[in-house]
């Protein structure tokens, strides 16, 4: 089915009104442009593709020359996109299916991208539980499924729930933007085993109250904390580490702690607070 044709007389109540209910895309045209004769099915197959999520119009700039005026159209074909009687978003000529599919996927997000989002926004606010809860039904979604499930591994292990996390991160495509997280969340994995290897958090603090100088001990302290969420307790301990050995175990400590700092964000109090005194002792 083609795009509806609109004029001056109609265009302020089917796109200025009509965008205050969803995204409504105008392409600017006229019959003797080739380029416009190019772009125009291609832009309609995208916008079908999306379902009720967009609507899409055309406006002959020769049949509605103000129109043409009062929106700056000095080249067509001209697309243009209204969100609440605004334009958010525009280009000019002819373009490929990939960038118009692109185009329009960021002015009218998914119901995935859109439930992404709001997880994103929930773990900036620390409501991790619901934040979880949304990512969850995401974990195959092919649109998502890679953000999702990195963010669904940082939050298990923030709680101390590591059994899932490998799984997760194995179904992360190792080409998409979210594998450049898999090697913090696999050192903040390593903390687990750490800690199993050094005997678990009570012989760790047996043998520190013994030698405060047993690195080994308070690592293995360190490990045991991070791997079951007391993170304020793990970087204390790893920042103890870096200032009497900076290369205990390779760097091992303060390599510890930048995944961690990506495991909580940039904006966690802990994340500042450690960052600046690791910064200090380094």
């Amino acid at each position: 089915m083609s795009a509806q044709e609109v004029s001056e007389a109609s265009f302020p109540q089917t796109v200025l009104a009509g965008s205050r209910e969803r995204p409504v895309v105008v392409d600017f045209w006229a019959p003797w442009c080739g380029p416009c004769r190019v772009l125009g099915p291609v832009l309609e197959a995208e916008v079908a593709a999306l379902g009720e999520r967009v609507t899409m119009v055309k406006v002959n700039t020769d049949q509605n020359p103000n129109l043409a005026m009062e929106y700056n159209i000095q080249g067509i074909p001209a697309v243009k996109a209204f969100r609440d009687g605004q334009v958010v978003s525009e280009f000019v000529g002819a373009r490929t299916a990939t960038f118009v599919r692109s185009w329009l996927a960021a002015l009218a997000p998914s119901p995935a991208v859109q439930d992404l989002a709001r997880a994103t926004e929930a773990i900036k606010e620390g409501r991790f539980d619901e934040a979880a809860t949304t990512l969850r039904p995401l974990v195959d979604d092919p649109e998502v499924r890679d953000e999702v499930r990195l963010q669904l591994a940082r939050l298990l292990l923030r709680a101390g729930r590591p059994d899932e996390v490998p799984a997760l991160i194995a179904g992360i495509d190792p080409r998409s933007a979210a594998a450049t997280g898999i090697p913090s969340l696999e050192r903040v994995l390593a903390f687990g085993a750490d800690a199993r290897a050094g005997g678990g958090e009570g012989p760790a603090r047996q043998a520190l109250a013994s030698n405060p100088q047993d690195l080994e001990a308070r690592y293995a302290l360190a490990s045991a904390l991070a791997a079951r969420g007391d993170h304020a307790g793990a970087l204390e301990q790893l920042l103890e580490v870096v200032s009497r050995n900076r290369k205990f175990k390779d760097d091992g400590a303060r390599l510890g702690m930048l995944a961690l700092f990506e495991l909580l964000g940039n904006d966690d109090p802990l994340t500042q607070d450690y960052r600046r005194r690791l910064q200090i002792v380094i």
